[in-house]
């Protein structure tokens, strides 16, 4: 399968995003502990920022597998993987920040991330819809 340049950057980030989610979910099960023990609230959240992260880098792997039967040019892939990098750093980068000592005020960031994650998938129904139509 031939891949035009930007699927490529999206499903090589989308794999990054994916194997680093790996790493940091090793870390938090063997190097956390810590700091879990002093706020056990902190061990779901870093679980979730994991899982999430996992589940978007997946879906980046997705749009890019998407993009490449698309074509180039398409200013709906490209804003849609845009916000699911966007809203994995808003959403799991909060937590992870908030967990290593970040302030209290990070987990506002995380909905706001969440909402990104939402838009995400709706606009992938939006562009199999539209690409359907072609």
């Amino acid at each position: 399968m031939m891949f035009y340049q930007g699927s490529r950057f999206w499903l090589a980030l989308g794999a990054v995003g994916g194997a680093s989610s790996v790493l940091l979910g090793a870390y938090g099960a063997h190097g956390l502990e810590d700091v879990f023990s002093e706020v056990p609230r902190k061990r779901t959240a870093y679980g979730n920022a994991v899982d999430y992260q996992m589940i978007h880098s997946l879906l980046l792997v997705v749009l890019g597998f998407f993009g490449a039967r698309n074509g180039p040019g398409s200013r709906i892939f490209f804003f849609n993987a845009s916000l699911i990098v966007l809203s994995i750093l808003l959403f799991s980068g909060s937590i992870y920040v908030w967990v290593f000592g970040g302030g209290d005020w990070l987990r506002k960031l995380t909905p706001v991330g969440g909402v990104g994650f939402v838009l995400s998938w709706l606009l992938l129904a939006f562009q199999v819809r539209v690409s359907n139509e072609k």
